[in-house]
């Protein structure tokens, strides 16, 4: 009864509460501050560290046999405490289930945005398509009229016996600049990302839709990855005038989408009936190893008040073995009687 309930089932239920905070707390922190993962892992470690020291610490001050008029102030503060602190601890859980109850539409509103981006590659290539037939034909549109502007067929590079020839890989060269196998990887990638990425979004998930700052970035940089493939002009592309590069809203319409969950995120609003069920449970598995833990028995100190020291007095040393005199009077508190040895006159004497 005196030894300390160093570890019990009711630490191991203390334990997963734990467990459930530490996540909990780190998802909501992390959608409060709209992806700032360094931000929420502090908050989680405050979190734990605070939970740990009033619940855990006062089944410790309850279990203490020693110092027990300071340990009981500090059992006091810690449950007494426990209330205040797990409310503010729930600042950040409750915010989690806030984003959790509209998890549909945030799904929705992700998948939708990400999607789009495909068309970043789809407006590319329709663009690389479109500039290689123009390159084409006014490569052909030198070629036919040579003899009226020859010196656009010479600026053009083209030599009399290998004009059509000189054209087809001319074009064929602007092809897999265009359309290289850096590119079909470029897309192989993004695609699977995106696929991926709408497979496994969920609230639940704070790494893939609390990360909006490197999804946007992601997009960006596939939007420039492409640019700068379209940014390289054959020598003689330009010769009948200037050549467009590559402009797309694919990558622009996502992340507008993806911005607009933002205001999904860090809006705090009422808690749920889901957040209020929870914290509750928490609250009380966390309580668990200070109502199994019995109180040291030399404490004469309660929750609420105490007890009367008369029913923690020692135990009497044991008396020593009474005689057969003394065991035949029992407890009585007379003398017993002793052996006369004055003279009687009332009998003769010999």
């Amino acid at each position: 009864m005196n030894e300390k309930l160093q570890f019990s089932w009711g630490h191991i239920i203390a334990f997963l509460a734990l467990i459930a905070v530490s996540y909990i707390s780190f998802v909501g922190f992390t959608y409060l501050t709209n992806g700032n993962f360094t931000f929420a892992l502090i908050g989680m470690g405050i979190t734990d560290i605070v939970f740990i020291i009033f619940f855990i610490g006062a089944q410790q001050m309850k279990a203490s046999g020693v110092k027990m008029s300071r340990k009981i102030i500090w059992e006091r503060i810690f449950i007494f405490g426990s209330p205040v602190v797990f409310i503010a601890g729930m600042i950040s859980m409750s915010h989690f289930w806030t984003v959790r109850s509209q998890n549909d539409e945030i799904v929705e509103t992700f998948k939708n945005s990400i999607n789009s981006s495909k068309q970043l590659f789809t407006d590319y290539e329709e663009y690389s398509n479109q500039r290689i037939e123009t390159y084409q034909n006014n490569l052909t549109q030198i070629i036919v009229n040579k003899s009226l502007n020859p010196q656009a067929f010479k600026n053009a590079g083209f030599e009399d016996s290998k004009a059509s020839i000189q054209r087809d890989n001319m074009v064929e060269t602007l092809r897999l600049q265009l359309l290289s196998q850096n590119y079909d990887s470029l897309k192989t990638v993004a695609n699977k990302w995106i696929d991926d990425a709408a497979q496994g979004a969920s609230t639940w998930n704070v790494f893939l839709l609390g990360n909006t700052q490197e999804i946007k970035a992601a997009l960006g940089n596939w939007e420039n990855q492409l640019k700068s493939f379209s940014a390289k002009e054959m020598s003689n592309e330009s010769i009948t005038g200037t050549v467009d590069h590559f402009q797309s809203n694919g990558a622009k319409n996502a992340i507008v989408g993806i911005d607009s969950l933002t205001s999904s995120f860090t809006n705090q609003k009422f808690p749920t009936l889901g957040a209020i069920i929870y914290g509750l449970i928490i609250y009380f598995m966390l309580l668990f190893p200070y109502f199994l833990q019995d109180r040291h028995t030399k404490n004469v100190y309660r929750l609420m008040g105490s007890e009367s020291k008369t029913k923690h007095t020692k135990v009497r040393a044991t008396k020593p073995h009474k005689t057969s005199t003394e065991e035949s009077y029992g407890d009585s508190t007379e003398e017993a009687p002793s052996l006369s040895l004055e003279e009687n006159n009332d009998y003769p004497s010999f």
